[in-house]
């Protein structure tokens, strides 16, 4: 398949993404579900997918504020591959939501929302977004390309939002809905290398303090901006200055005025740029297919995002009033561990750091470990590990489920009830 070219006008921007949903229209390792071509174009792709005997169910999630990071890189370097990778973040999110509960996602519809269409960045996004389908196996049914110029906020002269809709096959004889889950089950465990699109929030406010103390005597934002503010001619408190500002801002003041924190961390800002992994190949061919035999036998599935594993592996079993005991058999991921180096710095200089302790770390980040599945055996774990290193992913027996309401991981223990 050809590659996805830049385009010269803004205005065709929207053309780029008409191309990956072109080229990726036989992605699908079953053509049954494949889209077919109803009518073609220069404009638009008319398509439709037949999902009979089973049914289909959408998911919609977004990729929440990852793409500060690229847009924070592309101020320093102007280069618009710092963009590629973001679909990986968009898709992730809708796909393993799916895969977790036995899902089969065949295709995914996005929208992009710009503040201006930068003709190089939405190529470099559409790139990421065909090389991301190629990987996952699936399709780009539709999208779109929206100019919201201030509305779209971020950082720098191109912003950039994504969001994503999973459109899927039910199998309802290949749901993993926990209902034989019990007391003893391996858990087995995928690694996961990236911070994924999840608790960025709580890492730039790592960032913004880690850039105060290291440039400045402000010990928070509020104090550096209000001071800013009124050696510019601004009279009163931090909160006046709020008050004076907002019915020109619209919002809280602080939140949109952003400190270059990415110039004296760069390393750890392309780290926490890195895409999260994409289990869904390993899921599909774990379970043959959308109605083939199954390779593995799976009773559930949790995957791992906000919240991390106390959170996501408690929706896996509380139903059933089950727990899990889960080891830290992954290496911390690198720009999880750089933000914790950061915020214990902030804290060896007397300030409250934004993560109080490791077990505050544990409920942000997925530290290592991105998606669990409990299998009923030894057997049936030796061959899902194999599966997940056929795709290069490392896998393994990360604990079992217990006979208690509650998550044990990395020391800590998060009963139900909390």
């Amino acid at each position: 398949m050809a590659e996805v070219q830049p385009v010269e006008l803004k205005g065709e921007a929207s053309f780029l993404m008409g191309d990956v949903i072109r080229q990726t229209a036989d992605n699908y390792p079953d053509p049954r579900f494949r889209p077919r071509i109803i009518k073609e174009t220069k404009h638009y792709t008319l398509a439709a997918i037949d999902p009979k005997p089973y049914f289909f169910w959408p998911t919609a999630d977004g990729i929440g504020t990852k793409p500060e990071l690229a847009e924070r890189l592309f101020t320093v370097d102007g280069d618009p591959k710092n963009f590629e990778t973001l679909f990986f973040d968009a898709a992730a999110m809708v796909e393993e939501d799916e895969y977790r509960f036995g899902r089969f996602p065949v295709g995914i519809a996005e929208v992009i929302d710009m503040n201006s269409s930068d003709p190089e960045v939405v190529s470099a996004l559409a790139q990421g977004a065909k090389r991301a389908c190629d990987q996952m196996r699936i399709a780009l049914l539709n999208g779109e390309t929206a100019e919201l110029g201030y509305r779209t906020s971020g950082y720098g002269d191109v912003r950039v939002n994504w969001n994503a809709v999973a459109i899927s096959i039910v199998n309802p004889d290949k749901l993993m809905l926990g209902n034989d889950l019990e007391p003893g089950q391996p858990v087995i465990a995928f690694r996961e290398t990236s911070i994924r699109s999840n608790g960025l929030t709580r890492g730039r406010a790592i960032l913004e303090l880690a850039y105060l103390l290291r440039q400045t005597p402000y010990k928070s934002k509020t104090e550096y901006v209000g001071d800013y503010l009124r050696q510019r001619g601004m009279k009163g408190s931090d909160e006046d200055i709020i008050h004076q500002l907002r019915p020109l801002m619209g919002h809280d003041v602080f939140e949109q005025i952003l400190l270059p924190w990415h110039t004296i961390n760069p390393e750890l800002t392309r780290q926490l740029l890195a895409p999260s992994t994409l289990y869904g190949p390993i899921m599909y061919d774990a379970q043959g297919g959308v109605d083939g035999e199954k390779q593995v036998q799976m009773i559930a599935a949790a995957h791992v995002s906000g919240g991390g594993v106390p959170e996501k592996g408690k929706r896996m079993v509380e139903d059933q009033g089950l727990g899990l005991s889960i080891d830290a058999v992954f290496p911390e991921p690198e720009p999880v561990k750089g933000l914790l180096e950061l915020n214990e710095e902030i804290k060896s200089a007397g300030i409250k750091g934004p993560i109080e302790n490791d077990r505050a770390a544990s409920g942000q980040w997925n530290r290592g470990i991105g998606f669990m599945v409990v299998v009923p055996d030894e057997r049936e774990a030796k061959k899902l590990i194999e599966i997940a290193r056929n795709h290069n992913v490392e896998a393994a027996v990360a604990g079992k489920v217990i006979d208690k309401p509650e998550i044990q991981f990395r020391g800590e223990t998060w009963r139900h009830a909390e």
